[in-house]
């Protein structure tokens, strides 16, 4: 859709907002029949409408509404006391007069007034359908049921609305916008209606003065808040920025060693695969092709540089030294705090042999997490299916061979049997069972002979 296309759908729905929002209004005049219009009445209208705006005003969030506001307590707390047309008047003319303030253009200003009218007045009707009653002199079960049918009439109705505006304006669909934006707010949300409900009592029980002594409560609730809000922001983006940094690391790391080209994204793509069928959940699947990714990425530091150029045998020393690289990636990826834990640790023992005969802690069996055996199965079955400088690709019945053989000595048994026997797998190679695996052709490199070193001293199939 085009941006010109946008605007005009926005432009209607602003309008149809407006529309629904002015029936709302008609229909919970109906219900309300304890508006109560004396001078005593519109100052209660008036010190609401100031609290509301108040708190709206010292906000500086974009869009009202999407992430939750304090606003939305005066709100609450105005529909118990002055009914659904003394809420709807407070929640109306406190938004409008903060969005004017707040220099909102004119659209949004009318979007936002209409959509918190819309909400309000339809929350309030329902409460008093429910059975609530207007200025009670006391909180009843019956009230307290009420208020709950109001304050998820109220939020569903908010946040939909806004969910709308926002996915047509940005060409997104609505169900995953409104599905993000209730999981952002639901918490906060959760505050406000009980803040709602207390201000409420405060002023029945006390007179409007005592509810100003939990503004500065609830202003300090929403600082708090929008400084979590803010953090939490900072710390994603400065981890994100450390995320890319690691995936361009494991590229220079394959750019120097072109025989692993590709190596670490297929390592991903197959413990991603591997750790679905094995029952693992998205969560976690997806950590577990994070840790395949980055794996060898601990390769980046210069002691192994010499060691992957190496044409000759490897010495004691230097197979030790190589055998650190799993500790040294795990130390690497651990300074990203959302990767610690299970990525670090899947990283840290990808090279532990079921049996106990792997590196570097020499762990065995379910002792492995799970993450570094499908890791293992993962490496290796991409080591098997690529060409080397010392031999092909090896054809599929091979493979499966070569896993079935060494499964309870270097691999898990079960998840060595889902990988030789996953469709998804073998369309990932791109065979079918009764085909040869292709392989993945790299410019000729002189070989290694401690790669096949490795290979005959270990007995197990070459990683």
């Amino acid at each position: 859709m085009s941006e010109a296309a946008r605007i005009r759908f926005v432009k209607y729905y602003v309008g149809a907002t407006i529309v629904v929002a002015s029936m709302a209004v008609i229909i919970a005049v109906q219900f309300d029949s304890s508006f109560d219009s004396s001078p005593k009445g519109l100052i209660r209208i008036l010190a609401f409408s100031f609290l509301a705006f108040l708190t709206t005003a010292i906000e500086s969030t974009s869009t009202v509404g999407v992430h939750g506001s304090v606003a939305f307590v005066s709100h609450l707390a105005s529909i118990v006391v002055l009914g659904p047309v003394g809420g709807s008047l407070v929640a109306g003319s406190s938004m409008a007069v903060a969005q004017l303030w707040l220099k909102r253009p004119p659209l949004r200003v009318l979007f936002n007034v209409a959509q918190i009218v819309l909400s309000t007045a339809t929350a309030g009707a329902l409460y008093l359908a429910a059975g609530g009653h207007i200025k009670p002199p006391a909180l009843l079960d019956q009230d307290l049921v009420a208020y709950g049918v109001l304050v998820v009439t109220y939020f569903t109705l908010n946040s939909g609305t806004v969910s709308g505006v926002v996915a047509l304006n940005q060409g997104v669909g609505f169900g995953s916008t409104w599905r993000v934006q209730l999981l952002k707010a639901a918490g906060y949300d959760l505050v406000a209606s009980v803040l709602g409900l207390l201000v409420a009592w405060m002023y029945l029980r006390f007179g409007f003065f005592s509810i100003l002594a939990v503004t500065l409560p609830i202003l300090a609730f929403r600082q708090a808040y929008r400084d979590n809000v803010d953090l939490k922001r900072a710390n994603e983006e400065l981890e994100r920025r450390h995320r890319e940094l690691l995936d361009y690391t494991v590229k220079q790391i394959e750019a120097r060693d072109p025989y692993t080209s590709g190596h670490s994204r297929r390592v991903a793509e197959y413990a991603r695969v591997l750790a679905v069928e094995a029952g693992l959940s998205a969560a976690e699947a997806e950590d577990v092709s994070t840790a395949g990714l980055l794996h060898d990425v601990g390769k980046v530091y210069h002691e192994f540089g010499a060691l992957l150029q190496k044409e000759g045998r490897l010495t004691p020393d230097e197979r030790e030294l190589l055998q650190s690289h799993p500790i040294r990636s795990a130390e690497l990826i651990a300074t990203i705090s959302k990767l610690r834990g299970t990525v670090e640790l899947a990283v840290r023992h990808h090279h532990e042999n079921y049996d106990g005969s792997g590196y570097p802690d020499g762990l065995k069996g379910e002792g492995i997490p799970i993450g570094s055996r499908i890791i293992m199965i993962a490496d290796t079955l991409d080591a098997m299916t690529t060409d080397r400088p010392y031999r092909a690709a090896l054809k599929l019945d091979r493979v499966v061979e070569e896993f079935r053989r060494y499964a309870g000595r270097q691999f898990d048994p079960r998840l060595a049997e889902i990988a030789v026997s996953s469709p998804a797998i073998r369309r990932l190679l791109g065979a079918s069972a009764s085909e040869n695996v292709p392989s993945t052709r790299i410019s000729p490199l002189r070989a290694r002979p401690w790669i096949r070193l490795r290979a005959r001293a270990s007995e197990t199939p070459v990683q």
